[in-house]
């Protein structure tokens, strides 16, 4: 008889239980529908105001290199230009005219700019199915006067890392990042003021 009675106390306490639980269910259920999309949607728009109007991306890093300079033999090492101050690099190939155009001002900027900035030409590149040799590069830069170091990229592959593909190509990098790029031809006016900004 007393084993009846405790079984049938467990089972009403047990139904409570459940009922408790179902109840708490429920009211979590009700809450998610209620507060949930809301909530959801709220999170959206922050998210979206601060990839808007907060969020800015970092520039992207320059890629490395370790070169010879064609006319002297001697190396350059990116890592020890790209993080002392601001570095114009120029993609270029011997053969092509607007590369040629661009020695002119590219002769002004160093002129003002020599003692401000690292400058490089970098070489190795095809046009067509003609591709620089070293020997092109050294030749280039003395028939036009060029002072910088011209560098001889032997494997060609260098400028379609930084994302070019047509000549002349020019970035300029501070802190290791590329914080300006550009292909084809540029005035000396329109480079100068690019360098400004980043002295």
């Amino acid at each position: 008889m007393a084993s009846k009675r405790k079984r049938k106390l467990e089972q009403k306490a047990s139904r409570a239980i459940n009922q408790k639980m179902n109840a708490r269910r429920d009211a979590l259920n009700e809450g998610l529908w209620r507060y949930g999309p809301p909530i959801f949607v709220t999170l959206i728009l922050l998210t979206a105001i601060f990839f808007i109007f907060i969020y800015e991306p970092g520039n992207p890093s320059a890629e490395p290199w370790n070169l010879e300079e064609a006319e002297t033999n001697e190396m350059y090492n990116s890592e020890d230009y790209y993080d002392d101050g601001v570095t114009l690099v120029e993609f270029f190939n011997s053969e092509c005219g607007h590369c040629q155009a661009q020695t002119e001002p590219l002769k002004e900027i160093y002129a003002n700019y020599s003692n401000k900035i690292h400058m490089f030409s970098i070489g190795g590149y095809k046009l067509g199915n003609d591709q620089d040799t070293k020997s092109d590069i050294a030749n280039f830069k003395f028939k036009y006067t060029l002072n910088w170091p011209h560098l001889y990229d032997n494997s060609g592959d260098l400028m379609r890392e930084y994302g070019f593909s047509s000549y002349p190509s020019m970035i300029l990098i501070k802190n290791g990042e590329i914080v300006y790029s550009h292909s084809g031809k540029l005035t000396s006016e329109v480079l100068s003021a690019e360098i400004d900004k980043y002295l």
